[in-house]
């Protein structure tokens, strides 16, 4: 995967991630670079929820001109329903024993985890090799159940 993010007016190659946006999983998500279909767009799939959707270099802003307010009161909001959600989270497994994070442990829903870089988490889906755990700061993929 590449740390690769787009500039202000060149695509990614295809084949290649870059982080961005992505409305299914409401989080910024790695994308897979699919085909330009211009040269300010492409069509790009997101690694984790494999939905497609079409991609499209930001407008360059105006010296002066500000961030659209719906866009970063939607942002606001989304960080402010993953707190709320977190802290019920803590709140309600406080007593929970807590499972330190490794790729070969097998991981149930609502499982206490102690990740050694982002920290305390709950587990909020699982899947055979794929949890979904919430952060103080993210939500973030973890791979389990490899043996």
């Amino acid at each position: 995967m590449s740390d690769m993010l787009p500039s202000q007016n060149v695509l990614p190659p295809v084949a290649k991630s870059f982080y961005t946006f992505c409305k299914k999983c409401d989080v910024d998500r790695y994308h897979k670079v699919l085909a330009h279909t211009s040269a300010t767009s492409a069509k790009i799939e997101c690694e984790v929820c494999h939905s497609k959707k079409a991609y499209s270099l930001p407008k360059a802003q105006k010296p002066g001109t500000v961030k659209s307010p719906r866009r970063a009161a939607s942002e606001s909001q989304r960080k402010s329903s993953h707190q709320n959600e977190y802290q019920t989270l803590l709140d309600s497994v406080a007593q929970a024993e807590m499972i330190d994070y490794n790729t070969k442990t097998k991981f149930l829903t609502s499982a206490k985890v102690k990740h050694p870089k982002f920290g305390l988490g709950f587990v909020k889906s699982v899947q055979p090799d794929k949890i979904e755990v919430i952060f103080s700061d993210d939500i973030k993929v973890l791979i389990h159940n490899r043996t």
